[in-house]
């Protein structure tokens, strides 16, 4: 006799089962990154993390192939002894699978990805400054980004497969597109104002990928509370150095003011190194233009003004 920790439960066809901890669904994504319409992907929301964890889950063929002798494998691997359009997999802890279905001929028909959602933090690392994805704006403009870095175990077969972003209350249009390295995001709010107040918070959710394991991290923020105002450009003379705000920030600067710090170290090397050493004086100002010492080098960085944001 097999004994298993549970059976989900689904109505044929696929529909959202009624138990809240269970999903099993066609993700938007599919189509998405351009598979047909016709392949399947299943999701199963449940604790499989647990050694020996064991789950019966329904899989279908298609409707087209009802009463038909179908017959499965998985992963394109040894013949599976269920047979027939709609079937029951034993799936054990974190061992989804492609489910591939055939003919009594042996001509493929379908397939279905059965991949298995698990609460820990092991695709991609995290820092205690960070946390597990890091983000910010270096502007008022609507745009974003957000960082994280892959697990070395997980780094080539890692990867994002769905982000769901929204504002809290309203209906919102922001769109984000994986980076050409993919190790982010960049995210881009067409219906934000610089001028007016940020009533709602961004809602982002990413979901990773590694082998048949998903793992979901969830953010929640404001654009204005993940501002982040690049490099100062610094021009240089015989007696002043001249604070500019950076190219990127947002404009006019009346409405949008910097506060530069200013940090004077003695250095002993040619190099310096503006976050580990000693200050001699550490200034706030608005002002942008600062008289140059002999034997002291300056670092500068600007803040926000008016919302104390990141340095």
């Amino acid at each position: 006799m097999i004994m298993v920790d549970r059976v989900v439960q689904f109505q044929w066809p696929w529909s959202r089962p009624s138990s809240s901890n269970l999903l099993g669904l066609y993700f938007s994504w599919v189509g998405k990154f351009g598979l047909p319409d016709i392949l399947k992907e299943l999701v199963v929301d449940e604790d499989m993390a647990n050694y020996g964890s064991q789950l019966l889950v329904p899989l279908l063929c298609g409707e087209a192939f009802e009463g038909q002798d179908i017959m499965w494998r998985r992963n394109s691997g040894e013949e599976l002894q269920e047979r027939g359009n709609r079937i029951l997999v034993m799936v054990e802890e974190r061992q989804g699978g492609t489910y591939n279905c055939y003919s009594r001929e042996g001509s493929y028909l379908n397939h279905t990805l059965v991949l298995l959602h698990w609460p820990y933090r092991k695709i991609i690392k995290g820092t205690p400054e960070k946390g597990y994805i890091y983000c910010s704006a270096n502007n008022y403009n609507g745009s974003f980004q957000c960082s994280w870095t892959w697990d070395e175990k997980r780094a080539d077969a890692g990867k994002v497969v769905l982000i769901k972003v929204t504002r809290s209350h309203q209906v919102g249009n922001i769109t984000c597109d994986v980076t050409s390295s993919g190790h982010g995001v960049m995210c881009q709010d067409h219906a934000y104002c610089p001028y007016a107040e940020e009533r709602d918070q961004v809602n982002l959710t990413i979901y990773f990928r590694s082998d048949y394991v998903i793992e979901t991290y969830r953010l929640q923020f404001q654009i204005s509370g993940i501002v982040r105002p690049d490099m100062v450009r610094i021009n240089k003379n015989t007696t002043t150095l001249e604070l500019q705000y950076p190219e990127t920030w947002s404009t006019p600067s009346s409405f949008f003011p910097l506060t530069f710090q200013v940090k004077e170290i003695h250095c002993c090397k040619k190099k310096c190194d503006c976050s580990n050493s000693r200050p001699r004086k550490v200034n706030l100002t608005q002002g942008q233009m600062w008289p140059i010492k002999q034997g002291v080098t300056v670092c500068v960085r600007a803040q926000d003004d008016l919302c104390n944001s990141s340095w």
